[in-house]
């Protein structure tokens, strides 16, 4: 009995340095990851695992290995950035300490917090527009792109004091 030849995929896997410029809109400045992300953070599978910092990869296709238990920090502090002079290794600490520098700790308050979703205006603004019985938390917080917790906090001076 004849059995039809296997046919055999002829499909090609591209070089991880190729799939990964392919996805980054370079200027003058920062060179932007436009491809998936999460949180900011570029992200790219290889095979059936996904790397979540592709600025790593960069540094790494640059560089050489990142040496355990260090970092890749932004010069430009945009997540999104892979352009190899924008990056640098540091510890944790590093990390830490530059974060706190620009600003983007949780510890600073209002807008400085760098997970902050909302600016003083809008603050202000949702002060300005919440009449009791008018507005309702939800229809505020759909408004703003926030949850009706973070409308009740602002309201109630738990937060953005």
């Amino acid at each position: 009995m004849n059995t039809p030849p296997v046919k055999l995929c002829t499909c090609k896997i591209r070089p991880l340095s190729e799939r990964l410029w392919n996805k980054v809109v370079k200027s003058d400045g920062c060179w932007e990851w436009v491809g998936w992300s999460k949180e900011g953070y570029g992200r790219i599978s290889i095979g059936k695992r996904v790397f979540r910092f592709v600025h790593r990869i960069s540094w790494e296709l640059h560089n050489g290995p990142i040496p355990d238990g260090l970092c890749v920090l932004h010069k430009c502090d945009n997540t999104k950035c892979v352009r190899p002079d924008h990056l640098f290794l540091g510890t944790k600490g590093d990390n830490n300490r530059d974060r706190h520098k620009k600003g983007r700790s949780a510890s600073h308050a209002g807008e400085k917090n760098g997970r902050s979703k909302l600016s003083e205006q809008d603050v202000a603004e949702i002060r300005r527009l919440f009449v009791p019985w008018k507005y309702r938390y939800s229809d505020l917080a759909k408004q703003f792109g926030v949850s009706h917790s973070t409308i009740n906090a602002i309201l109630n001076g738990r937060t953005w004091c």
